[in-house]
């Protein structure tokens, strides 16, 4: 198990892990049920990053330092699944085509357009929030939106022949899903119970309807699919957020 939580380390992070580390196909599948513990490792780093510079920064700017750091420690993995998502179902009519730009690893106005937005987004919601419930919300968006590659990876098929996201698809179960539910529900605990049902909704809702469109265009997922339903869940919890704080339910 410990095995398992590195690899999915490795797989979604810079961080460093033991060289010695050696992982099969099977094992790569298994470690999805630590992912949201990954969550919790890259948005409790940046929740960190914002604590430390509050202090010596505007909330702005260190709300934009959190954010940065935390595609930082991701690479952007999951940023750059959301821009050739939005490049080959923005510019694909049929199934092989999205696939076909999905896989141009340049990038076009539609993928440009979407991480702008997002990131946008995700900038301008947190910089809304009290400062003592951003460091909060970072770590449980982090948390579910890496919990929303479970579902889509156990109940939708793969669509391509091959991919690194057909090595985590096909060998999810049930107890990946238990594993990282269970992650996900302790996580929720940072939030008042009000908050953590929204939380735990808009979650679902995003998979939900993320996984319905996946099936209806290419019928199933794709990493780029997973990346894309990672920062989308991110950008929906973090409105989510603002929305319960305009109706006085964070203070």
């Amino acid at each position: 198990m410990i095995r398992r939580f590195f690899i999915a380390l490795q797989f979604l992070t810079r961080l460093p892990v033991p060289r010695s580390l050696n992982s099969s196909e099977t094992d790569i599948g298994k470690a999805a049920a630590f992912f949201p513990l990954v969550g919790v490792i890259v948005g409790g780093g940046g929740a960190l990053v914002f604590v430390v510079l509050q202090r010596i920064l505007p909330l702005p700017a260190s709300v934009f330092c959190a954010i940065v750091f935390a595609a930082f420690l991701t690479n952007g993995f999951h940023e750059d699944g959301l821009a050739d998502s939005f490049d080959g179902f923005g510019g694909g009519w049929t199934k092989d085509r999205v696939l076909e730009i999905m896989r141009d690893s340049r990038i076009g106005t539609y993928g440009t357009l979407a991480l702008i937005f997002v990131i946008i987004g995700k900038f301008t919601f947190l910089s809304s929030l009290p400062a003592g419930q951003i460091w909060r919300w970072m770590i449980v968006a982090h948390t579910a939106a890496r919990w929303t590659i479970l579902p889509l990876c156990a109940y939708l098929p793969y669509a391509r022949a091959e991919g690194q996201g057909k090595l985590v698809a096909k060998q999810v179960g049930i107890l990946e899903i238990i594993i990282g539910t269970i992650t996900l529900l302790l996580v929720l605990v940072l939030l008042s119970w009000q908050a953590a049902l929204v939380a735990l909704l808009a979650t679902s809702l995003v998979t939900l309807l993320s996984g319905l469109y996946f099936r209806a265009r290419i019928q199933g997922i794709t990493g780029d699919c997973l990346g894309a339903t990672n920062q989308l869940t991110e950008f929906g919890l973090y409105l989510a957020a603002v929305i319960l704080l305009r109706f006085s339910f964070l203070r």
